[in-house]
C-alpha cells in the first residue's frame, strides 16, 4: 500500500470510492452504527466494494505516546570512508556565565581511531587561555569515531572565547571552531533573593484566552477581570527553537530556560553527542547546580506531572533522552541536583519492581530513600495536609499517582472513579504551590521554585481544549497564590511563561442546542463572527472555575495540525484519543470511541501522528518583582537563564586553573582508544 493520498473533495468523488486518498464518506457509517474505521490507501479508482473493507477492531489499536517521535537518538556527524568530519560541543554562540561548569568534547567521525591525531587550542581576546584540564577522557563510540572530553571546565571571566579542532588521520584533515561569549550577571539595581518561576507547558496564547473568558467572563466584548499572569509588570515573549529543530519538544525548551544552552529534541542539561548512551553527552549545569553550589539556595519542583519528566527534570538532570525516568529519579538523589522540594506525579519510578505498579527493574524504594535523606513523604492530599500541620518539615516529597495527576476537570469537576482509579485524593496546584513555598521560605539563602501545569500540554495534543483550559486557570491561581506570598516583600522575582506554543485557538463559539435542532454536520453548529456570539459558562460558586464545562454555547476549538480524527466540537466528558495506532500499518487511524457518527475532519500531520503537536510560534513571558524589566521585550529562550542570573546578581565562585597541567593548546594522539560503554 502507498504512504501517499492525494486531497480531493467529496464532491470529485461522490460515492467516496476513489483511492489515494481519504473521503469523509469512506470513514463514516452509514447507519447507528457510527464511525467506521476502514482506510482506503493506494492509487487508482477501485470499487465500492473495495472501498467498504473489514473496519479495524478499536481492540486492535494501540495507544501512542504523544512525544514518541522524540524517542530517536540521531547521530549528529553523518561520514563516509573517505571523508572526515568535526564537531565542538558546546556549539558556536554558545554563551556562559562565569564560573558555570561545561563539559568541552570535540567529535571527529569519519576517522580511524588508531591513526587520529587532534590539536586542541583554546584562547580568549588576549591569547592563549590555559584553561585545558586535566587530561581528557578520550573514547571512540562507534567505530569510526573518535570523542575528546574534558570535563567540568570553567571560563573564570568575562569575554570571548574560541576553540579550535583540527583533526588529522588516514581518511583525511578536517577543522572547526567555535566562539563562546561569557558574561558576568549584572549585579545593578535591586536583587532578588527569591525565584518562583511558573511554566504552562504548551500554554499558547489561546490557553491564555480561553482561561481569561472561562475564569473572568466577558459582557459585550469586554473582559470582567484579568487573569493574575495578565497583570504582572512586564510582558514579553520568548523564542523555542532548539538546536537541531526548528519545532521544540518540553525537554530541550525547558533546558534552555534552566542552563542557558541550546540543546537538541529530547535532550536536557546536555549537549547531544555521537556516543548513543543518554548518560554519556556532554554536560552542561542546570540552574538547581548552580544556585546549589554558588549560593546555598533551595530548590523546590511542583508539577502535575510525573516528576520526572521534561520539565521538572530540566531543572537539575542530564541526559540525552527524555524518557530515562529511572536514571533521573538516581539523579535527583545526588547531593548537587536534589530537589528540597519534589511534588508531582510519577510514583511508579520511586517503586521497587515486586509492587504493583512499579516501573523500576530492580528492589530500590527511593520513597524509603529520599526519607534516609531527611525528606517527609505525603502520597495523597489528605497526607500532604497532615505533613504540613504536624510542623514544616526540611524537605518534602510527594507522589500523588502512578503516573500524571489527572487534569482539573477530570479531578475536581466531574471526578469519574474510573478515571481517577484508586488516586482519588490528589492534591492540586494551588495546595502543591503553598506547601512548597512554607518549606522554601525556611532557607535565610533563597529558593528556586519552578512550578509546572502540565497538563495544558498533555492536553492539547489530544485535541481537548476544555481540559487545556481549565488546567491553565488552575495555573494562574498558583500564580495568584505565589504573588500573595510576596506581596509584602520585595525579594521575589515571579516569572510566568511556557516552553512552547501548540496548535489550539478559538475561533468562536459552538451551540449544543444548534447541533440537537439541526440535522446537519456539527460544524454547522459552530459561530464565527457575529454568529459567534459569547459562549455561557456559568460560575456560580464564584471559584474561577465554569461549574459545568458542556454549556450550551460553548468555545469552539480549532487546530492548525492534527491527524485525522473524527471530531463533534463539544466537550467530550472522558478524554479520548482523536486517533490511534494501527499495529499491522504503524499509521494512525481515527479512533472510532472518540465522537462516534461526527464527521471525520481530514489531517496535516505525517501519517504515523496520533496527536497534534508543538508549534514553532513565540510564547509570553511576564515578570514581576527584582530584575523583572528584564523580561520586558523578545528573548532567546536561553536568555531567560542568564535574565534570572542578572536578577539574582549571581556571582558563581571560579578558580583559573583545574591544576597545575592546564594548558592552551592539547594534542591528543592515536593510541588504544576506550570504547565507550
Amino acid at each position: 500500500m502507498s504512504e501517499k493520498h492525494s486531497h480531493h473533495s467529496d464532491e470529485q468523488d461522490p460515492d467516496g470510492t476513489r483511492g489515494g486518498f481519504f473521503t469523509r464518506r469512506g470513514l463514516l457509517g452509514t447507519g447507528a452504527g457510527g464511525l467506521a474505521t476502514a482506510i482506503v490507501w493506494g492509487h487508482g479508482l477501485r470499487g465500492a466494494e473495495t472501498a467498504a473493507a473489514a473496519p479495524v477492531q478499536y481492540a486492535q489499536l494501540n495507544h501512542k505516546d504523544p512525544h514518541a517521535f522524540t524517542g530517536v537518538v540521531r547521530r549528529n556527524a553523518r561520514s563516509t570512508a573517505t571523508t572526515s568530519a568535526v564537531r565542538i560541543l558546546p556549539l558556536d554562540r554558545a554563551k556562559f556565565q562565569v564560573g558555570s561548569t561545561f563539559d568541552l568534547r570535540i567529535e571527529a567521525t569519519g576517522v580511524d581511531p588508531e591513526t587520529t591525531r587532534i590539536v586542541i587550542r583554546l584562547s580568549s581576546e588576549d591569547g592563549p587561555a590555559a584553561l585545558l584540564s586535566p587530561a581528557p577522557l578520550r573514547t571512540s563510540s562507534v567505530e569510526d569515531s573518535v570523542e575528546v572530553t574534558y570535563e567540568g571546565l570553567v571560563y573564570p571571566e568575562a569575554g570571548t572565547f574560541t576553540v579550535s579542532a583540527e583533526v588529522t588521520s588516514s581518511a583525511g584533515t578536517a577543522r572547526a571552531e567555535v566562539r563562546h561569549e561569557v558574561v558576568l550577571a549584572d549585579a545593578e539595581g535591586k536583587k532578588a533573593k527569591n525565584v518562583i518561576f511558573f511554566l504552562g507547558d504548551g500554554m499558547g496564547a489561546a490557553a491564555i484566552t480561553g482561561a481569561r473568558i472561562l475564569s473572568k467572563g466577558i459582557v459585550e466584548g469586554k473582559y470582567k477581570g484579568l487573569l493574575e499572569m495578565d497583570r504582572m509588570e512586564f510582558r514579553g515573549n520568548v523564542t523555542t527553537s532548539g538546536s537541531d529543530a526548528i519545532a521544540t519538544d518540553s525537554a530541550n525548551s525547558m533546558s534552555a530556560y534552566m542552563t542557558g544552552h541550546k540543546t537538541a529534541v529530547n535532550a536536557m542539561g546536555v549537549y547531544p553527542g555521537n556516543d548513543p548512551d543518554p548518560a554519556r553527552s556532554p554536560k552542561v549545569e542546570t540552574m538547581a547546580e548552580v544556585l546549589k553550589r554558588s549560593r546555598e539556595m533551595s530548590i523546590g519542583i511542583v508539577t502535575t506531572a510525573e516528576v520526572q519528566d521534561a520539565t521538572p527534570a530540566a531543572v537539575f538532570a542530564h541526559t540525552r533522552r527524555r524518557s530515562e525516568y529511572v536514571n533521573i529519579m538516581e539523579q535527583a538523589l545526588q547531593p548537587g541536583q536534589m530537589p528540597d522540594v519534589l511534588m508531582g506525579g510519577g510514583r511508579a519510578t520511586f517503586l521497587p519492581q515486586s509492587q504493583t505498579g512499579s516501573r523500576r527493574t530492580d528492589e530500590r524504594n527511593l520513597v524509603e530513600e529520599f526519607k534516609d535523606k531527611g525528606f517527609a513523604y505525603a502520597g495523597t492530599r489528605a497526607e500532604l495536609n497532615s505533613v504540613m500541620a504536624a510542623g514544616t518539615p526540611e524537605k518534602l516529597l510527594g507522589t500523588f499517582t502512578l503516573g500524571n495527576l489527572n487534569v482539573y476537570i477530570d479531578r475536581e469537576i466531574t471526578p469519574n472513579p474510573e478515571v481517577l482509579g484508586q488516586f482519588t485524593d490528589q492534591p492540586g496546584l494551588v495546595e502543591m504551590t503553598r506547601a512548597a513555598l512554607k518549606v522554601l521560605e525556611q532557607n535565610d539563602k533563597g529558593f528556586f521554585l519552578m512550578v509546572e501545569g502540565a497538563s495544558i500540554d498533555k492536553s492539547e495534543h489530544p485535541l481537548d481544549g476544555p481540559r487545556a483550559v481549565y488546567d491553565t486557570i488552575e495555573l494562574d491561581q498558583a500564580v495568584g497564590v505565589a504573588k500573595e506570598w510576596a506581596a509584602d516583600r520585595d525579594d521575589t522575582l515571579i516569572v510566568v511563561t511556557a516552553d512552547h506554543n501548540h496548535a489550539m485557538s478559538i475561533a468562536g463559539t459552538h451551540s449544543l442546542s444548534k447541533d440537537a435542532a439541526d440535522d446537519e454536520p456539527a460544524r454547522q453548529a459552530n459561530g464565527v463572527y457575529a454568529d459567534a456570539g459569547f459562549p455561557t459558562y456559568v460560575d456560580a460558586d464564584g471559584d474561577g472555575f465554569p461549574d459545568d464545562p458542556n454549556p450550551d454555547v460553548q468555545l469552539f476549538f480549532g487546530w492548525s495540525n492534527h491527524p485525522d480524527h473524527p471530531d463533534d466540537f463539544a466537550h467530550n466528558p472522558v478524554l479520548a484519543q482523536p486517533a490511534l495506532e494501527d499495529p499491522a500499518t504503524e499509521r494512525a487511524v481515527p479512533n472510532p470511541k472518540r465522537d462516534p457518527g461526527a464527521v471525520v475532519q481530514i489531517g496535516n500531520l505525517p501519517l504515523e501522528e496520533t496527536n497534534c503537536v508543538h508549534t514553532v510560534e513565540d510564547v509570553t513571558i511576564a515578570a514581576s518583582g527584582p530584575g523583572a524589566a528584564r523580561f520586558g521585550h523578545v528573548l532567546d529562550n536561553t536568555e531567560v537563564f542568564h535574565a534570572i542570573a542578572d536578577s539574582l546578581g549571581l556571582r558563581i565562585p571560579t578558580y583559573r586553573l583545574r591544576s597545575s597541567g592546564a594548558v592552551a593548546e592539547s594534542t591528543v594522539t592515536a593510541e588504544p582508544a576506550a570504547v565507550a560503554g
